[in-house]
């Protein structure tokens, strides 16, 4: 798609582009097609990935661990144990 194409089309006139941003904008799901110039667009709009950064910084920026203890957290085997389970934990945990 030629850029000059988008400049040319007379700025009093909605573009074909406007009602298919438009539609796009009401359902991002879904791409839309528009027919301009003997052309058939298809527009879609797509994910941007997250920027990547690395675990440890993720983890630090939930803050302290709130949760189970490293007891409670054995426990759960444990427990499935008593109930019938039959593997045994892995030795050092």
């Amino acid at each position: 798609m030629d850029s000059g194409t988008l400049r040319s089309w007379p700025s009093r006139l909605r573009s074909p582009f406007d009602d298919a941003l438009a539609a796009l904008r009401r359902d991002p799901m879904h791409p839309v097609r528009v027919h301009v110039e003997d052309m058939d667009v298809e527009l879609r709009a797509v994910r941007t990935p997250a920027p990547e950064i690395p675990l440890g910084d993720y983890l630090a920026s939930l803050g302290p661990w709130e949760g189970e203890s490293t007891e409670q957290l054995l426990e759960l085997p444990r427990e499935g144990r008593r109930m019938g389970g039959s593997k045994e934990p892995r030795r050092g945990l």
